[in-house]
């Protein structure tokens, strides 16, 4: 049975990782005001000093792999931590639908996620929950790892059965005896998710933690077979699942060895017929399409243009109350074939693409990431990190589309103190993209690109998502970008009159 806390409904629960634990926290669930699906992990409302101190102490480590949390909320008895739902679904449910991932496509999911954790284990914080389960993929194939806040407050609050047991490195089960687990344990459910890629089962058939005890305790460890992948990639996975956690590699030993020259090359992740949007459990079509990637570190349009325009409104441009959920609107079949058709078109660059995601690409890549961008993508992407800064009421994700110290960047930065100090956010602030053109380099560096955008009518909600106004629609409108290429992706270092 579902239920609602805050402006999110329950939908879907998820069961612990790799079992039905009765006790699982997790669940799929949707955005009532703008129906997105989220991930929810519900706790009893007395743990809301833990969960939100834990928050506060990780949030400030990013990742453009990493997915963060997006709100908090709670009522009577419960809470609930709140984070995207990216369009690609869980891996888990991608191995279920089509079967197991070649081994291009494995290093496409394994490199990434080893370079976020080198940002994990260099800030000191061990993941604690890395699986198939907690493992998603946005509509171009990337793949994001779950929030670190999770796997830290479930298993301090609901305990460690709860976050699965089939990848788990055995020393965690024994901390009570034998001290906390550090960063190797993530390195061993790191390579038990690869093995889970390659062979569909992952290092434990476990349902329980005690499995894992008495299977590790008797000599069961998990081994590789063979002929699954090239004997070196073979030879890096049976290292990452060693007994001994001091002979197991580092994360960016297992991101340096992935991305080294001669080693397997990244595929893209074939999806079929289309990125799941939801577990394989639901039947609903969500037209996943219908909205622009909310994966963290995918990035305006014109960002300071319209700094935090509103007005006061009875009725909304899509014709809803304030304080009544959005009227969506939806694409008919023949526009969503056509999406699915193009999203599917996308999958072919993301050979090049993974190398760029990391800042520093796989040899057998190299070429290919030095092609001219998509500079349509490159400013929807940061048009849509500008909208989470704003949905957030986060500046901070402004370094993700700004060069610091722009004119831009300090505009938004104000905008959202304001929003921030009165309660408010904005829902989604994103552009209609019409046009992008490439006028040429910039006379102070950089590509000068000429955008050409439309904004719609969007919602202002206050902290309990009632609607207190909307921003102020407008027709086309050109502005020039000024865009910097940093290594870390491009970023926007002045905005110029069209």
């Amino acid at each position: 049975m579902g239920f609602v806390i805050g402006s999110f409904r329950a939908i879907e629960h998820l069961g612990a990782a790799g079992s039905g634990h009765r006790t699982s926290p997790f669940w799929r669930g949707e955005d009532a005001r703008i129906v997105e699906d989220v991930a929810l992990t519900v706790l009893p409302v007395e743990s809301s000093p833990l969960v939100r101190d834990t928050v506060d102490s990780v949030g400030a480590i990013r990742h453009p792999h990493l997915l963060p949390v997006s709100d908090i909320v709670e009522d009577d008895t419960r809470l609930a931590l709140v984070c995207p739902w990216p369009r690609g679904g869980r891996l888990i449910e991608l191995v279920r639908r089509r079967g197991t991932l070649s081994v291009g496509e494995t290093v496409t999911v394994l490199l990434p996620l080893a370079a976020a954790l080198v940002r994990m284990h260099d800030a000191g914080v061990r993941h604690g929950a890395v699986c198939p389960e907690t493992i998603w993929l946005d509509a171009r194939g990337r793949p994001l790892l779950g929030a670190p806040a999770v796997g830290l407050v479930v298993a301090a609050v609901v305990g460690q059965a709860a976050l699965g047991s089939a990848d788990v490195a055995p020393e965690v089960l024994r901390q009570a005896r034998t001290g906390p687990a550090g960063p190797a344990a993530d390195i061993f459910s790191l390579g038990s998710m690869a093995l889970f890629c390659l062979t569909g089962r992952s290092a434990w058939p476990a349902d329980e933690p005690a499995d894992v005890l008495v299977q590790s305790a008797a000599g069961q460890w998990p081994d590789p077979p063979d002929d699954v992948a090239p004997a070196g990639f073979v030879a890096l996975l049976r290292s990452m699942l060693r007994p001994d956690p001091g002979e197991r590699p580092t994360a960016d030993a297992v991101a340096a060895q992935l991305a080294a020259a001669g080693s397997v090359a990244p595929e893209p992740i074939r999806f079929g017929a289309g990125p799941s949007p939801t577990p394989a459990s639901s039947k609903r079509w969500r037209g996943w399409a219908d909205h622009a990637d909310e994966a963290p570190g995918d990035a305006p349009a014109d960002s300071a243009a319209e700094p935090g325009r509103t007005q006061d409104s009875d009725t909304d441009a899509d014709g809803s109350q304030p304080g009544e959920a959005p009227r969506v609107r939806r694409r008919g079949p023949t526009a969503r074939l056509a999406v699915a058709l193009l999203s599917g078109l996308l999958l072919t660059v993301l050979v090049a693409q993974v190398g760029n995601w990391l800042g520093d690409p796989p040899a057998s890549v190299t070429a290919d990431s030095a092609a001219e961008p998509d500079w349509t993508q490159v400013i929807a992407d940061l048009d849509l990190t500008r909208s989470r800064a704003l949905a957030q009421g986060d500046p901070a994700l402004l370094d993700e589309v700004y060069l610091p110290g722009s004119a831009a960047a300090a505009a938004d930065a104000v905008m959202i103190d304001g929003l921030v100090d009165r309660g408010w956010r904005v829902v989604d602030g994103r552009h209609d993209i019409v046009s992008v053109q490439v006028l040429g380099a910039a006379q102070a560096g950089g590509t000068r690109v000429a955008v050409v955008d439309t904004l719609a009518a969007r919602s202002v909600v206050d902290g309990a998502g009632g609607q207190v106004a909307t921003t102020t629609p407008r027709g086309e409108q050109r502005r020039v970008l000024v865009l910097t290429d940093t290594g870390a992706g491009y970023r926007i270092s002045a905005i110029e009159p069209g």
